[in-house]
């Protein structure tokens, strides 16, 4: 019997926004999979989006510790929970907000998967890093414009070095309540710089940081920043 992982990307937060091949494959879903616990990556915001479409019921979660020295042990519990539920031939799904591909858990789970020869099919989604653009009006890249996509970077001035380059750098898992960006916005000017912060949920907010910084925010690793020269 072959054994297969369905990785489903959401989309960035509105269940509207779901592909509907996403949807399909959850409603045929016996089991769907989210890593990081209740607190840790969006549980609740992915509980909702499943009780859109009535597949709430179906959730699971396992703990995926921030901290990669913890995770080896978690990740090798997770595929033999997993193994489990596919040896009895039902249909598994792991979920992510936005898409598997970019900045997710699922690359590292599915190397130990694949030591159990199950098979992967993605299912994209819709990325939450098009938040910025798609919510302030903003193009990404214009013609023959080229942008980058970063994590949080350690010092302020690697945004200006990237910049120098690419007329766009989108910042994505913000780890450390938005100072490295305060200190870039203080030193520099660039020509547009928003942040979205849970993108397309009741808790959206829409920050231009040229014009208001949202200080104390506690709530960074949610959100999505967009700056251009």
């Amino acid at each position: 019997m072959e054994r297969i992982i369905y990785a489903v990307g959401l989309g960035p937060g509105d269940y509207e926004m779901m592909t509907l091949k996403a949807k399909k494959v959850l409603e045929e879903s016996d089991v769907i999979f989210i890593s990081g616990g209740k607190v840790f990556n969006g549980y609740d915001e992915i509980k909702k989006l499943l009780d859109n479409i009535n597949c709430g019921s179906k959730l699971k979660y396992y703990e995926y510790p921030e901290n990669k020295n913890d995770r080896q042990q978690h990740i090798e519990d997770f595929t033999a929970e997993t193994v489990k539920y596919l040896e009895k031939g039902m249909k598994v799904s792991y979920v992510t907000m936005g898409d598997m591909t970019i900045y997710s858990s699922f690359p590292d789970i599915y190397r130990e998967l694949a030591k159990y020869d199950v098979k992967l099919i993605a299912v994209t989604g819709i990325s939450s890093c098009f938040a910025p653009a798609s919510l302030t009006g903003n193009s990404i890249v214009d013609w023959h414009d080229k942008a980058a996509i970063i994590p949080c970077p350690e010092n302020y001035n690697d945004i200006n070095y990237l910049l120098e380059t690419f007329k766009t750098v989108i910042i994505m898992k913000i780890y450390d309540n938005g100072s490295t960006l305060q200190k870039y916005i203080e030193s520099y000017n660039p020509s547009i710089a928003f942040a979205v912060f849970n993108a397309y949920t009741e808790k959206q907010r829409i920050y231009d940081l040229k014009k208001e910084f949202p200080y104390n925010a506690d709530d960074f690793s949610m959100s999505v920043v967009m700056i251009k020269r």
